[in-house]
């Protein structure tokens, strides 16, 4: 390895760091390996169709168009609390969680910042990267897969957020390594006790997902009559499995409260005002807190919380 490349990592390492952030390397030729095996858990039925079409299919298993010559896939992991906001209703304050990993545009605008920085130097680009995130995170060794399909990082257990990132500069490393459960899975089955669907199963890491109350409220339809209304306890995703988690006991907290919406904000969403339509304050929050994307399951799901 070259003086370039070890000052190159020097860099990247250090900024990172004062992220509190970890990344691992893979070579590109490990795109056709993240293709396969997505086929492969579709084809045995572990991925449903529906679930492909509305999340995985925007994954570009290619290099990208911008980078024809990419030789690099850099995963990372940032660690990320759990978000508090308030919501005022009928005259009283709700605490409404928004889990880890939703709150992405200042994470990945920092991780693209210091790639793009630090490549620049070598006259090599930078590209996001359209993956399965977990599967890069644990295929590099950055994180393990929790019995709740779930990908744990040391240092931080569930409580962060992946990004990776394309490059056309040749490092020389390869991290990528047989994927791994966490051994302190085994014997443990708090994950598979807290979750009210029962969509944990035992004996395998993948989540019957189709039931899973984060997919539930990540979809715009109503929510099915099985679903028990005291079962929400987040504004999207849900935190069921990873609260009790023993990885997870040093990690979870929540974020100092990020945004207030006032009586009359709460029920501008409430109402389902189409986004377009909502006032540039509301818009504003939501942009902040990554939530402008997800904005039209937002009144459903508030609803369940608040109770209405």
């Amino acid at each position: 390895m070259g003086n370039q490349t070890n000052n190159l990592l020097e860099k990247l390492a250090s900024d990172f760091e004062a992220l509190n952030a970890r990344f691992r390397i893979v070579s590109a030729i490990h795109l056709e390996h993240c293709r396969e095996r997505t086929e492969q858990l579709r084809s045995e039925k572990l991925i449903g169709e529906r679930l492909y079409a509305e999340y995985l299919s925007f994954f570009q298993f290619r290099k990208p168009e911008v980078l024809p010559d990419s030789k690099s896939i850099i995963i990372i992991a940032i660690p990320q609390a759990s978000s508090a906001i308030d919501v005022v209703f009928k005259g009283q304050h709700h605490r409404v969680i928004i889990p880890p990993t939703y709150l992405y545009k200042e994470i990945r605008e920092a991780c693209t910042r210091i790639l793009s920085e630090a490549l620049s130097r070598t006259g090599a680009g930078v590209a996001r990267a359209y993956l399965p995130l977990k599967l890069l995170a644990v295929r590099s060794g950055l994180g393990k897969y929790g019995r709740n399909n779930i990908c744990y990082v040391g240092g931080m257990g569930s409580f962060h957020r992946l990004e990776a990132f394309h490059t056309d500069y040749g490092f020389g490393i390869d991290d990528w390594q047989e994927m791994s459960m966490m051994g302190s899975c085994t014997g443990c089955s708090l994950c598979t006790e807290a979750c009210p669907i029962g969509c944990i199963p035992a004996e395998r890491m993948f989540v019957d997902a189709e039931r899973c109350l984060t997919y539930l409220n990540e979809n715009k339809e109503n929510f099915p009559e099985w679903v028990n209304p005291r079962w929400h306890n987040a504004l999207v995703g849900c935190m069921r499995c990873q609260v009790p988690c023993p990885e997870n006991r040093d990690f979870v907290r929540d974020r100092d409260k990020t945004e207030t919406f006032s009586e009359e904000e709460t029920e501008v969403i409430l109402k389902g005002v189409q986004a377009q339509d909502l006032p540039k304050e509301i818009s504003d929050k939501l942009s902040r807190l990554s939530m402008d994307e997800l904005y039209p399951f937002l009144a459903r799901n508030l609803a369940a919380l608040l109770r209405v």
